[in-house]
């Protein structure tokens, strides 16, 4: 990351959650001051809202008729993301770093697609690397989906079958997944968590996927992340690092919507996330599942913020 300039898009969301309170981040955040730690740290901060606090609320839902909950406005919410990303890309001359708090790691496709059409009549190509305890390939329809958009990030992101059609537009430009075992990096995997089904991590294996487990990250946070940094940008031309906080364990931080006890500390979390924020080719961070409610007097929000800062300056 080189730029000076940080252009901070804020997603307050809870649409595709089991329970509200994800909305709440960007709010918190700037209570603790992260515009005004880039600013102190040298950065130029710009800001914009993806979308309104009402729009992307939590709200009961069916399944119907395709078996995701709040399947409409979850997706007409990521079609929103997508948009203010791909016009803050276009207006921004050269683009400039992009940190999107985004509530929900159900944007995903969205901020990558439109990274994707930004790109379109180039040979670049942009990569993830996605630092979270789940791998999100449930499908809409499968046996013991919750149906929550947020469990099928990466079928989303792939477009493998059972992906739904509403979200098919969020792709590249020839209509692939924005992802596929070429262009993205699974960073801190739960392998124990119950949530990662065999035949999902079976998908992963049989595709070839890079994956990095919460138990090595733990045990080797720096060396790891400097492997899975190098495999990914001898691929790619741009890197959008995806944290989604589930990936820490709750037993020390507790500060996501749903935990998952990964055995991987915040501290180890934050080194390897500062080895991707370095390279020259990472061009966003992605914060996503920060429950606010989870956090009285918000000193873990304070602690992620403060870390958040250090490794966009160093």
């Amino acid at each position: 990351m080189a730029s000076k300039v940080i252009n901070i898009i804020n997603v307050p969301s809870d649409i595709g959650s089991i329970y509200a309170g994800k909305s709440r981040a960007p709010a918190a955040f700037q209570t603790k001051g992260l515009q005004q730690k880039l600013r102190a740290a040298g950065y130029q901060v710009t800001e914009s809202n993806a979308l309104s606090d009402a729009s992307a609320g939590w709200v009961t839902s069916s399944r119907e008729p395709n078996g995701a909950r709040n399947e409409v406005r979850t997706v007409r919410a990521c079609t929103q993301v997508s948009e203010t990303i791909a016009s803050a890309l276009d207006n921004q001359k050269p683009p400039i770093f992009q940190l999107i708090l985004s509530g929900e790691c159900l944007y995903c496709p969205a901020i990558l697609s439109a990274y994707w059409r930004h790109l379109d009549g180039t040979s670049k190509r942009v990569g993830l690397i996605y630092v979270d305890a789940d791998c999100d390939l449930y499908t809409p329809t499968e046996p013991n989906s919750s149906g929550n958009i947020a469990g099928m990030t990466l079928t989303h992101l792939t477009l493998r079958d059972g992906a739904l059609d509403s979200m098919k537009a969020l792709c590249r430009p020839d209509g692939s997944g924005v992802v596929d075992s070429s262009n993205i990096v699974l960073f801190g995997l739960n392998i124990d968590s119950p949530a990662n089904k065999r035949d999902h991590l079976g998908y992963l294996l049989d595709n070839n996927f890079r994956v990095v487990t919460s138990h090595s990250v733990q045990r080797a946070p720096v060396e790891n992340a400097q492997a899975a940094l190098h495999w990914l940008e001898e691929l790619v031309d741009y890197i959008v690092v995806h944290l989604d906080v589930d990936v820490i364990d709750p037993g020390e931080f507790p500060l996501c919507n749903v935990p998952s006890w990964t055995g991987l500390g915040f501290e180890e979390t934050m080194a390897a996330v500062k080895i991707f924020l370095k390279s020259e080719k990472s061009i966003a961070l992605s914060v996503a599942e920060v429950n606010p409610d989870h956090d009285p007097g918000l000193k873990m929000t304070e602690r992620l913020v403060d870390e958040i800062v250090d490794g966009l300056s160093s």
